[in-house]
């Protein structure tokens, strides 16, 4: 299915309603389709441009597959749309509310930071809810010590990935799922203060929960993180493939063309234009 967004992808994103036309192709997501796209949803396809309209909408695909997620798992959940400063996705059930947040990012980006994450951010983003919920990649998330396991214990804010949610997806019946959304309360209490921003400490908690809650045990956890790594390396593969491509029609271009691309590519000419427009704007106050 990876592939057929992706060209739903490249022939809707430049339309007004390309958001309404990707949720009404995935209304009736079965649940095996579904988790067949979940771990696949939170990297970013190489061919799309760098913050282009398909990188965008690639970002509310992801949304919604959360959404749909969330609704399966006996969570109403709708996706918000285009909103500044707020959560994307929002989900309730008859005892609580939660906002939620699904990452996405390139497998060919530098290493990401605490800010990538907006722990903070997402927090302060519940407003009247509950509870709030962050989904990434797991082999994004930080092996090391990092700010946002502290800001995730410290704000009550539940940071799982694709996988735990595929996992959740493939065992769960009907179970309450509170206790997840608490962890952050749980571990500030079980824990030292040094070990607020442990990932060892962090994952390792959120990995019994779940398979307490799921009456799985770690070893059916782990099978799935391994799918998460072979779709990884798979996906991966297909990057290096496209750009190997690129690298070949670079070499096959004339120094015209070379210098042409190389222009567009640094948006020279459009630093231009945004530079002329402010000094011609430029006036004294009288």
């Amino acid at each position: 299915m990876r592939t057929s967004i992706i060209e739903l992808i490249f022939a809707i994103a430049k339309e007004k309603n390309a958001f309404d036309i990707l949720e009404s192709y995935l209304k009736n997501i079965e649940r095996n389709v579904l988790m067949q796209n979940i771990i696949e949803c939170g990297i970013i396809p190489e061919i799309f441009e760098h913050d282009s309209s398909e990188e965008k909408l690639w970002a509310k695909y992801s949304d919604l597959i959360l959404s749909h997620a969330l609704n399966q798992l006996n969570i109403k959940s709708k996706v918000l749309g285009a909103r500044g400063n707020a959560a994307d996705v929002y989900g309730e059930t008859e005892n609580y509310s939660l906002v939620a947040d699904a990452k996405t990012f390139r497998l060919s980006r530098t290493a990401k930071n605490q800010k990538d994450f907006k722990v903070g951010a997402l927090d302060s983003w519940r407003e009247g809810s509950n509870y709030a919920l962050l989904v990434s990649p797991l082999v994004q998330y930080s092996r090391m010590k990092s700010q946002i396991y502290r800001q995730a214990i410290e704000k009550n804010v539940t940071i799982i990935s694709y996988t735990h949610l595929y996992f959740l997806l493939q065992n769960h019946h009907d179970e309450d799922l509170k206790q997840i959304w608490e962890t952050g309360n749980y571990l500030k209490k079980d824990i030292s203060s040094e070990n607020l921003s442990s990932s060892i400490f962090y994952w390792s908690a959120i990995d019994n929960i779940i398979c307490n809650l799921l009456s799985k045990t770690k070893e059916e956890l782990n099978v799935v993180k391994s799918l998460e790594l072979l779709k990884t390396r798979e996906i991966g593969n297909e990057g290096i493939k496209f750009w190997l491509n690129k690298v070949n029609e670079y070499k096959k271009l004339s120094k015209v063309e070379a210098i042409r691309l190389l222009i567009k590519s640094e948006r020279i000419e459009n630093k231009i234009l945004v530079i002329r427009k402010v000094i011609n704007n430029c006036y004294l106050n009288e």
